[in-house]
């Protein structure tokens, strides 16, 4: 259900679906919370993507003998591909590599904040470019460095199934199984397997002076246990989006969306994988016939289990 644009001397197809995110915070990326790809599954050919998401933390919090503290960056790149079973379904597999280090993006988002009259927990009294992550719960330390560590992630993969798609609208059913290839201590995995189900709905608005597509997606997770707090950890995960995509030209989209989660671990303490808004401003520009680009700043609304704000880039191509 692509939208089919063209310019005079170059036609493209610009991809449909919201932007591709998640909660990427030091520990709720460990989880298995899928990314939502849209509500058409992949008919033809093969679709290969390359995701950087970079997130600023600077977050504290000493509740009920769980004690967090987490001051640097985490960055993702994501490696996914897609491909065609038959006309209705796809197979698809993500493999992530996590890194944590310094804060090379403090001064940026401490302008950013106050720019915007965004509060900053205090961050802008703290040192600049430090990594200090520590995760300790009743007695016991899961995490703590502050030297930066780098690591493959938990692999994921999934399924897609199309349910229906007609002109206007669309709607395709997705599971995914995250394998645990990751490890709590360097908080690159939950060393648990994860399991999602979920739907993806997409609806078009074409008409004067009206143009746009709406998307609403939900599911949910079964967590297998982890070695992070794992008296704490919840068995099941609810998730959902809701977005809107503008053309703004030809070749760009602007995107705006809020995804969200229920809680991961139960431990009072709000920064352990609490529940989760995120708020998603960005756009997606066509390159050529198969080449699309991403570009989002996401800001975490409830200032507790994400991240303080994360920039992301996404270049996809389709062959």
């Amino acid at each position: 259900m692509a939208r089919q644009t063209q310019t005079q001397d170059e036609p493209y197809v610009l991809v449909d679906g919201p932007l591709r995110v998640r909660n990427v915070s030091p520990i709720v990326q460990l989880y298995g919370m899928p990314r939502m790809v849209g509500a058409s599954v992949l008919d033809v050919g093969t679709e290969v993507t390359f995701n950087v998401e970079i997130a600023n933390n600077f977050q504290s919090e000493n509740r009920q003998g769980t004690f967090v503290f987490l001051d640097g960056e985490t960055y993702m790149a994501s490696h996914r591909i897609r491909g065609v079973l038959n006309e209705r379904w796809e197979w698809g597999a993500e493999i992530p590599y996590v890194a944590h280090t310094g804060g090379s993006l403090d001064g940026l988002v401490d302008e950013f904040h106050e720019l915007f009259g965004l509060p900053d927990g205090e961050r802008s009294l703290a040192p600049r470019g430090r990594l200090d992550y520590l995760v300790r719960s009743n007695g016991v330390v899961y995490a703590d460095f502050n030297d930066s560590v780098q690591s493959l992630g938990d692999v994921r993969g999934f399924l897609g199934y199309q349910l229906f798609e007609q002109p206007g609208q669309a709607f395709a059913v997705r599971g995914q199984i995250k394998i645990p290839t990751g490890r709590v201590e360097d908080l690159s995995g939950s060393e648990g397997t994860d399991i999602s189900l979920w739907g993806e709905y997409q609806h078009d608005v074409v008409s004067f002076p009206l143009d746009f597509s709406l998307t609403l997606s939900g599911g949910i997770s079964y967590l297998g246990e982890g070695e992070l707090i794992p008296d704490e950890q919840v068995s099941w995960m609810w998730f959902g989006h809701l977005g809107v995509q503008i053309p703004l030209h030809p070749r760009v989209e602007f995107h705006a969306q809020l995804d969200a989660h229920t809680d991961v671990l139960e431990t009072g303490n709000p920064l352990i994988a609490d529940g989760g808004i995120l708020g998603t401003l960005g756009g997606r520009i066509g390159i050529t016939e198969r080449m699309w680009l991403d570009l989002a700043i996401i800001e975490d609304l409830e200032n507790q289990s994400a991240s303080d704000v994360v920039f992301q880039i996404l270049l996809g191509a389709r062959f």
